[in-house]
């Protein structure tokens, strides 16, 4: 079977263009996918995610190469023109269309691509390892972890001082004698003929992918996120119409900001900071309050408290959160010779268990068996342990099964 000739190799403004179906097979969700004897449509590799368009008056869905053929997924149904003798069936070739929208979005972040791998080779001495075009933001992999902030910034400049030269974007198929005279970036995964995409000068990449014509048609290139991976750094970037739009997100953003400090755009930083540090300081005067509570109710508690023997026995049902309650536990039992069980009202009512040191009861054991007796679970040590009932209802049995084995 013919290979399929790949008109996108030629050229990658290419949009509307005709061909013939060669081939036919049903994709694994039920749809079909078609090969063409001639596509303009780009498949999913080194990166570069697929095109999408129109086949005829079908939507082309997805388009993978396989042995030389590339396959468009179509929504419906194609004919094909290998058996065309029918008068049913149009012998003529298919009208093919490409989302250009989305083509040229792509052209602008592989260039991009291009142009910031070879600056972080040329100014932050790091080798492009990996390379993702994402649905939102492209990323790079590059060989080096220890890249400063400082770095990455010099990488973006240099990066956009390509962009704004206005540097050609030429393609060329270099054959295996002359490719080892052309100054690679990096070596090529393939033998034979290597297609090598130029921006003028610049950089020299062997790349199977859709490109811009000229540097300039990239924009800009924004780094917009890094992160340390193992012995790498993963450098989220946008280029083109999306730093077009991510700007505009920013500004949108930075603007509502501004609306709610009721302060200008540059005096965000002191105005979140003197809220951090009023959130820091509510926060300790509440930790404050709450401790200044927690110790009250204990004493309330501890002064109500049944007696075992040498213990005081406290066995009691408060209102919420779990943590302020855990601090009455924690309360009642640095005063010595306690047994504690407190009910957590709420949607979820929960149970805590503890003692103090030289009371020799087991606080999971019995906590087991009071949230068992009311149709919870619950366990833990035997100087702490918590657990839970599914109604306020059953809260009040567990207590009462609990207290029932503190006090005998």
């Amino acid at each position: 079977m013919t290979e399929t000739e790949r008109l996108y190799y030629q050229d990658s403004y290419l949009r509307d263009f005709a061909a013939r179906v060669t081939a036919r097979r049903a994709a694994a969700d039920g749809r079909v996918e078609v090969a063409l004897d001639r596509t303009a449509f780009y498949p999913t590799g080194g990166g570069q995610p697929n095109d999408t368009g129109r086949l005829g008056d079908r939507a082309v869905l997805d388009v993978m190469a396989t042995d030389g053929l590339v396959w468009h997924t179509v929504d419906g149904d194609v004919p094909d023109t290998r058996f065309c003798e029918s008068s049913a069936l149009s012998c003529g070739p298919v009208s093919c269309q490409i989302d250009w929208a989305r083509r040229f979005e792509h052209m602008q972040q592989h260039t991009g691509q291009h142009i910031l791998s070879q600056a972080a080779a040329l100014v932050g001495h790091a080798e492009t390892v990996g390379f993702h075009l994402g649905a939102a933001v492209s990323t790079i992999d590059l060989d080096r972890a220890d890249l400063a902030r400082e770095d990455l910034e010099a990488v973006e400049a240099e990066a956009n001082r390509a962009v704004d030269a206005d540097l050609p974007v030429t393609v060329a198929w270099v054959d295996e004698i002359e490719i080892a005279h052309v100054p690679l970036r990096r070596p090529p995964k393939v033998s034979g003929a290597i297609r090598v995409v130029q921006v003028a000068g610049y950089d020299w990449s062997a790349c199977g992918g859709t490109h811009v014509s000229s540097s300039a048609q990239v924009g800009l290139v924004k780094i917009t996120a890094t992160e340390r991976r193992g012995a790498e750094t993963r450098v989220s970037f946008v280029c083109g119409g999306r730093a077009r739009a991510d700007y505009g997100r920013l500004q949108s953003l930075a603007e509502s900001l501004s609306a709610r400090f009721t302060v200008g755009q540059d005096e965000l930083p002191a105005a979140a900071d003197r809220l951090i540090a009023e959130l820091r300081s509510s926060r300790r005067d509440l930790a404050d309050l709450e401790k200044a509570w927690a110790e009250s109710k204990a004493e309330a508690l501890w002064s109500t408290a049944a007696t075992q023997g040498r213990w005081r026995v406290v066995v009691a049902a408060l209102d919420g959160p779990v943590d302020r309650v855990k601090l009455v536990a924690q309360a009642l039992r640095v005063r010595g010779q306690a047994a504690i069980l407190l009910g957590i009202r709420g949607e979820r009512p929960q149970l805590i268990c503890t003692r103090s040191d030289g009371v020799s009861i087991d606080a999971g054991s019995v906590l087991r068996s009071a949230a068992a007796a009311a149709g919870g679970r619950g366990g833990g040590r035997p100087d702490w342990a918590q657990g839970g009932v599914p109604t306020e209802d059953a809260l009040q049995a567990a207590l009462k099964q609990g207290g029932a084995l503190l006090l005998p």
